[in-house]
């Protein structure tokens, strides 16, 4: 066999383990709940096989002996010749872990990642996008022959054949991209049993709208903030189970994940049924500012707010919003609102100097013509809109563009969470679609840049990153 072909191999035997495993650790925890259910059993077995028998076939001697052990503690359980105890769950549980670290060793991570990024797609869809290329490339060449024949209106009529076609092949893709948050919100079962364990205390989860689909990007970055908040909720949030009967709540805290879609937008709610969040002057905004603690604000509770502001700017990374509401006693929700996709964006483009940028269309409010009295080489200012002093920035300035002299200057106004702020421009394009593109590590230390997009002329606009514009206005203003 060739290394390229074992190369492969690996990768479609990480692909998979990393599906058993994660049933393996559900069926587990399910388990635990329900001790003598047979079909639990009898899938946990058939998940540890799968797994001995495909580490076999790849040559790995370690994770073929693991499983082997494993397997056979698992078939005692299902003989009921052992009972499946806390105990022994979670010592299954610890061999979980084992799993995930001898599958990552053979490619030192590397395997692993490229299963992260891999998709599971319909042979169905596959099979459309494929005759709509096809019938793209058709299309694309009728063109050619009318343009030799300079028949304008035959070429209007196949430019529009071919924005349909590739409007729907487009829809294809970003569909393609979608996959549900049931798999994500149940991979936190283990979090919020290890964490309750550690801390003394009891908790559940529950979830709802796992069907929900989210863009598989969403996903992974969603993982992280989402782990902090539910093991803040249960270090901080729920109380010692003691405290929650003396309170008239369950012994058993509550931690629950909701998604559903709203207005084009996925919002995922994580709630808690814990002791609420207490903050000096009830400004609640103040728990994502950076080093921000509970700690010096707080009686009963401490350190409710730390890293909440990693957890935004994670959430902001996906041009989404956070917002939290609390109530002293009952618990905390946060809500989390992001794109359903992250491929496309509606924007509303701009030009400053030479430049071309894109604003995100749902945080643009409306666009007015900066007054002559404000024009300057200044590179910020107030204006005042309908008995409101909004703060205002010019782009140019902003991004160290040449001066441009020119006799009009337009005011974009846009507004995130309760921010709100002017960015002047010197051309206004209107809204319309932008397909982002990353940068990579050439614009990670400028900030209020969140990605890219190539225009029709070819020409590169940087999409703006506009909760950090905005806050940084908002300091300057403040200053």
């Amino acid at each position: 066999m060739s290394e390229i072909d074992l190369n492969e191999l690996m990768t479609t035997f990480v692909e998979e383990a990393i599906e058993d495993i994660a049933a393996l650790e559900s069926g587990l925890l399910a388990l635990e709940v329900a001790p003598d259910d047979a079909e639990v059993k009898q899938e946990l077995l058939r998940r540890a096989h799968t797994i001995k028998g495909n580490a076999s076939c790849v040559g790995l001697t370690s994770v073929t002996t693991f499983a082997h052990a494993y397997e056979e503690l698992l078939e005692r359980i299902h003989e009921n010749a052992m009972q499946a105890d806390p105990a022994v769950v979670t010592l299954l549980l610890s061999g979980i872990d084992t799993f995930r670290r001898l599958i990552a060793a053979p490619s030192s991570g590397g395997a692993q990642r490229t299963a992260a990024r891999s998709l599971r797609v319909a042979s169905e869809k596959l099979d459309r996008m494929l005759d709509l290329t096809g019938e793209i490339a058709i299309a694309r060449g009728r063109v050619q022959q009318l343009m030799a024949s300079a028949d304008y209106e035959a070429i209007a009529e196949v430019e529009g054949q071919l924005t349909s076609l590739e409007t729907e092949l487009q829809e294809l893709i970003m569909g393609a991209r979608m996959v549900p948050v049931g798999p994500l919100f149940r991979s936190y079962t283990r979090v919020v049993r290890d964490t309750a364990a550690t801390h003394g205390k009891a908790a559940q989860l529950i979830t709802s709208g796992d069907d929900v689909e989210v863009d598989t990007t969403a996903v992974e970055m969603l993982r992280d903030p989402l782990t902090h908040m539910i093991r803040n909720a249960i270090d901080h949030g729920i109380e010692e189970p003691e405290q929650r009967v003396a309170n008239g709540k369950p012994a058993t805290g509550t931690i629950t994940l909701a998604a559903r879609h709203e207005a084009g937008s996925v919002v995922i709610r994580i709630s808690d049924d814990g002791a609420g969040i207490r903050v000096e002057g009830d400004r609640l905004d103040k728990i994502f500012e950076p080093g921000f603690s509970t700690a010096e604000s707080v009686t009963d509770l401490s350190g409710r707010g730390v890293g909440m502001d990693v957890v935004r700017r994670a959430v902001e990374s996906l041009r989404g919003t956070i917002d939290v509401d609390t109530s002293i006693g009952k618990g905390t929700t946060f809500t989390i609102r992001i794109p359903l996709t992250l491929a496309v964006i509606d924007g509303f483009r701009v030009t400053a100097a030479t430049e071309s940028f894109i604003v995100p269309m749902d945080h643009v409010i409306e666009c007015i013509e900066l007054p002559p009295a404000e024009r300057s080489e200044e590179e910020s200012g107030v204006l005042l809109l309908r008995d409101e002093i909004i703060p205002y920035v010019r782009l140019r300035n902003l991004f160290g563009l040449p001066t441009k002299t020119t006799s009009r200057e337009n005011v974009l106004v846009v507004r995130h969470g309760s921010a709100k702020a002017g960015l002047v421009v010197d051309e206004l394009h209107g809204s319309s679609q932008a397909v982002i593109k990353p940068l990579g590590n050439y614009f990670e230390d400028v900030p209020g840049i969140a990605g890219s997009s190539i225009l029709g002329s070819g020409r590169v606009a940087l999409i703006l990153d506009t909760p950090t514009i905005l806050r940084n206005i908002e300091a300057r203003s403040q200053v």
